[in-house]
């Protein structure tokens, strides 16, 4: 079953009845994250990821990259010496012109919910049975995962000496993303003393939580989120002010097609630049889900529309991404 991009949005006979184009634009407006996208000069932006950057060997054929170890890489598959180099050949693309900006996806460490999807070791139980019981809802990292949240965090301490530059953490509103982000960067009220200098900024401003970067929608109560209220008082440290009381987006009955996950990177990007505020921005982090980071693959053109690949719990992958205009 499929969850339709009309049940995404309020007013749904009207949307169904917009063009194509129209229609992936206003995802921005439903969601509440665009004022007016007409006039940012975006109805035609086009999002490439800039070749040669950043290399992530990622296989069209591995389907098993879902259940792997999140590679030993404190350069996140940048082909670089260093993040200063990045930054140098970011500052040369800026200043003949192009509208670039650097990306690092990052998905959730393992939550119980992984644990016991590979317990049962059965697709169609798991989504016809097991996945559906509400004790998954909007499942949280188990000891595994809080684990490889800290290797994660050790990972970071590396890269931060290579001169790896974050100015703004932005998360799924779902617990284990936003967990996996907390512990690696040291933003819990548990490890913040053990921030490092070179992330600093990210003690200085809250993250933000965006609905156009969570999991796969509908069906399994993992990808159902928690109220608001209850995930602003677990993360503090997190915004939570851009999404709805209550997850209206979830339906038990469909599920979100690529097609349509496709479409939320597409409302993502043109919502993260045209943002008032974080359109001034270059370098981000986005926390997020193996569904959510392959149809951004897919979408950016960057593994095949086919491909099942997907990145192990707790692995980051950057990207340099560049926004053209047709």
């Amino acid at each position: 079953s499929r969850l339709p991009m009309a049940s995404m949005m309020k007013g749904a006979g009207a949307v169904a009845r917009m063009s194509g184009l129209v229609a992936l634009l206003s995802i921005g407006f439903f969601y509440g994250y665009s004022k007016d996208i007409r006039g940012t000069g975006l109805l035609g932006a086009e999002f490439s990821a800039v070749p040669n950057i950043f290399d992530h060997k990622a296989s069209s054929t591995d389907s098993n990259s879902f259940f792997a170890t999140a590679p030993d890489d404190p350069k996140f598959g940048l082909v670089l010496p260093s993040f200063r180099e990045l930054h140098e050949k970011v500052t040369e693309l800026r200043a003949k012109g192009e509208n670039v900006k650097v990306i690092y996806l990052l998905r959730h460490a393992e939550g119980y919910h992984n644990e016991a999807e590979k317990a049962v070791n059965d697709k169609e139980h798991w989504f016809g049975v097991e996945g559906k019981k509400e004790k998954y809802l909007d499942a949280d990292l188990n000891d595994a995962g809080i684990a490889q949240s800290k290797l994660l965090s050790e990972r970071l301490a590396r890269a931060a000496d290579l001169g790896l530059r974050v100015e703004h953490l932005l998360t799924s509103p779902l617990r284990r993303a936003v967990r996996t982000a907390g512990i690696g960067f040291n933003l819990t009220d548990d490890r913040r003393q053990g921030a490092l200098d070179q992330y600093k900024a990210l003690l200085t401003k809250k993250a933000t939580a965006v609905e156009l970067a969570r999991e796969t929608i509908g069906q399994l109560t993992c990808d159902k989120r928690m109220t608001r209220t209850e995930l602003q008082k677990t993360f503090s440290w997190v915004d939570y002010s851009g999404i709805e009381e209550e997850d209206t987006l979830w339906k038990a009955t469909e599920r979100e097609t690529v097609k349509e996950k496709k479409a939320r990177v597409r409302g993502f990007l043109k919502w993260l630049w045209q943002h008032e505020q974080l359109g001034k921005d270059i370098y981000f982090v986005v926390a997020t889900h193996s569904g959510w980071i392959n149809a951004f693959l897919r979408e950016l053109r960057v593994i095949s529309d086919d491909s099942r690949w997907k990145p192990a719990n707790a692995q980051m992958m950057g990207l340099v991404l560049k926004k053209s205009d047709d």
